[in-house]
């Protein structure tokens, strides 16, 4: 336990929960969050011969809101409902595809302007995470305005790129300003609603995984701030590369059918991932 004056104790609890369950998960492998709380109250009655007063039962509260749950079903058992929701909203652009003669430069452009979504959520993410942690906001100083510098500025030539090399003359970008052309080419070919939907999916997952499940006291500033550099990069070279190929054969229907399905088999992969116990365990011991 702590020792430290009772209103240094309510200050900084959270900064202290984090601590003491990185510490816990670390020497004791496999202990769930339940167990962890026991063994505090039980350690502090071992040692002190008494329960936990006030200040101390809402420690040991915090430790156990933030201790990795590594009992929870792996994703390879049991995929979140947010998984299911991403799948489809993702199968909207199957639309597109059918009816809406979409070529290959549409879903790569969606795709992209959907990478601009993701930024924002992280940096809601990060924004959100354990707010009632006022060492955690010293960092967040300094991490958010980094991250929005940073993933503008890979977005940005990302967005250079698949404008330039796959929209053509019509979509070309001067400089660094896509903004203009990512919207002629949604009015274009009509990518406002598909849009919307998958904006509305990373919402719902937003609220489903990170605030209602918890994962804002548990997840790591550091670790947020990589995890959609790992998505965009792996996820894209697939999708641009698939984008050339097809729009090489003339964007067939065929051809643009497995470009959405590997996009959404390796955004599945990605999401499972990103919200896996074990994720959440390397997050805590890593912050």
């Amino acid at each position: 336990m702590v020792q430290a004056p009772g209103w240094l104790l309510r200050v900084f609890t959270p900064l202290f929960a984090r601590h003491i369950a990185r510490e816990l998960s670390a020497r004791h492998p496999g202990i769930g969050p339940h167990q962890a709380g026991e063994k505090m109250r039980a350690e502090l009655l071992a040692r002190l011969g008494r329960a936990p007063n006030e200040d101390e039962s809402r420690l040991i509260d915090a430790v156990v809101a933030r201790f990795p749950k590594e009992g929870d079903s792996s994703p390879e058992t049991e995929k979140p409902v947010s998984a299911w929701v991403l799948v489809a909203a993702n199968l909207v652009p199957l639309a597109g595809v059918l009816f809406w003669g979409w070529d290959a430069f549409a879903l790569v452009a969606l795709f992209w302007m959907e990478n601009v979504v993701v930024g924002v959520f992280f940096i809601l993410r990060m924004l959100c995470l354990d707010p009632r942690d006022p060492a955690l906001w010293l960092g967040k100083l300094f991490m958010v305005p980094f991250f929005c510098f940073h993933y503008g500025m890979f977005t940005g030539l990302h967005g250079v790129f698949v404008f330039s090399l796959l929209g053509g003359e019509s979509y070309g970008v001067r400089g660094f300003e896509v903004l203009a052309p990512a919207v002629r080419a949604a009015g274009d070919y009509g990518l406002w609603l598909p849009l919307a939907v998958l904006t509305a999916s990373h919402l719902f997952s937003f609220v489903w995984n990170f605030l209602y499940r918890g994962e804002f006291r548990r997840a790591g500033l550091s670790s947020l701030m990589s995890q959609p550099y790992g998505r965009v990069v792996v996820l894209h070279v697939a999708v641009i590369l698939g984008g050339i190929g097809a729009m090489a054969l003339g964007s067939p229907l065929w051809a643009l059918l497995v470009l959405l399905a590997m996009k959404i088999g390796l955004d599945v992969k990605a999401h499972l991932k990103e919200h896996s116990p074990k994720r959440e365990g390397q997050a805590h011991r890593n912050p």
